[in-house]
């Protein structure tokens, strides 16, 4: 900023003091991206130790290890979560656009995925099929981590709806669940956040999920929020620009 300032003006203190500023925060969060990349990279050994000895434990039907089992798989998938956020949180990575039919991505999609996660839902893809210009890899996984969001909470419902309009695309994903309050809304995408009660880590997930749908979605300059849905439920809303 005072590389347009003269030295002898009264601001240019105040312009190079900003400049130190805005060095430093980006140093801190520089950082603390490291920091948290190494420890999260850190617990995966002893993790695995912990996994292999409650395999190998001849007691490990009994309730008392079943119980740290699970909680082994918890702390696992909140450090893969981790990583997967720390591996977003660089910089903009480079997209390998193409034109995707999303209709039949969802499709594709939920059938990986009815073998494990969706197996007891009854589950829907409906609506247009337009292409998208996106990356693959990443729209894909944005629309996952909403699927999965959604499994977690839907009684036996899970729907997706794709939207053609003149300007956007819309990939609507809700369920029959609890919903999402009003005031929760604006936050549920941000990292780490709980919306309430009913969402909780009784669940799962580290609250990671939806703040990398968000940038995700940043990144092919389109948005993302969460409404009421028709089945009762949440209902989460991507929008991609219409380039066709």
């Amino acid at each position: 900023m005072q590389n347009n300032i003269s030295k002898t003006s009264l601001i240019y203190p105040i312009a190079k003091s900003l400049n130190n500023m805005g060095r430093q925060i980006t140093q801190l969060m520089q950082n603390q991206r490291e920091l948290s990349g190494a420890v999260t990279h850190e617990f995966r050994t002893p993790l695995a130790r912990l996994k292999f000895a409650l395999a190998m434990n001849p007691t490990a039907q009994s309730e008392p290890w079943l119980d740290m089992q699970k909680d082994v798989n918890e702390l696992e998938h909140l450090v893969q979560e981790m990583l997967d956020y720390a591996s977003t949180d660089a910089r903009i990575p480079e997209m390998n656009l193409a034109e995707i039919p999303i209709k039949q991505l969802c499709q594709q999609l939920i059938y990986r995925l009815k073998g494990s996660h969706l197996t007891n839902l009854n589950v829907r893809v409906y609506g247009d099929d337009p292409q998208v210009l996106a990356d693959e890899h990443f729209i894909e996984r944005a629309i996952e981590n909403l699927v999965l969001n959604g499994a977690r909470y839907a009684k036996e419902k899970l729907e997706i709806h794709v939207i053609k309009q003149k300007d956007v695309i819309k990939i609507c994903i809700e369920d029959d669940g609890i919903g999402v309050s009003q005031a929760m809304r604006k936050k549920i995408f941000s990292p780490f956040f709980r919306p309430d009660e009913s969402r909780d880590r009784q669940k799962g997930g580290a609250g990671l999920g939806l703040a990398i749908v968000q940038r995700i979605v940043d990144w092919h300059q389109g948005d993302c929020y969460v409404t009421d849905g028709e089945l009762g439920g949440a209902k989460f809303v991507i929008t991609l620009p219409n380039p066709f």
